[in-house]
């Protein structure tokens, strides 16, 4: 969400969080719902690492339409005006950026510049504080207000 919010943080962040398989992770818990509010929009991340698989999905809703993704290859799009949702096949990342390895090759090559990217400082830096927010959110079950990081 920092990348499609063009690097502006949340607002606030409101997280819960739950073991759902105390056998199998008896001292972490193991799913999340984590709110974050912006001044025009609102995201609900899911996160878990006990899904019986890998999901990289994700529902856009906008005033005009939506965009679903699943997996790496497959979008769905309908708007304002369509009888019905169009999908298409996503092109595949270029090389440089297929995967961690050869992007932080293509960084350390001068190849990509990464500013405002998934992998960059000034994205992660926000990120962290978004995922140090959910976590005080969880435990205190208060609704967490974010304050400006220092330029």
């Amino acid at each position: 969400m920092t990348v499609l919010m063009h690097g502006q943080p949340p607002i606030s962040v409101t997280a819960v969080t739950q073991t759902d398989k105390p056998a199998t992770y008896p001292h972490v818990d193991d799913d999340a719902t984590v709110i974050l509010r912006y001044p025009s929009a609102q995201a609900v991340l899911m996160p878990s690492w006990d899904w019986p698989f890998a999901r990289k999905d994700m529902e856009l809703y906008g005033a005009t339409g939506y965009v679903i993704t699943a997996a790496s290859d497959n979008l769905r799009t309908r708007y304002h005006g369509e009888k019905s949702e169009s999908q298409k096949t996503v092109p595949p990342l270029p090389e440089n950026q297929s995967n961690s390895l050869a992007y932080l090759a293509a960084v350390l090559h001068g190849e990509i510049k990464p500013q405002g990217d998934l992998s960059s400082l000034d994205t992660n830096i926000i990120v962290m504080q978004i995922l140090d927010a959910a976590r005080t959110s969880a435990k205190t079950g208060r609704t967490i207000e974010l304050k400006p990081l220092p330029q």
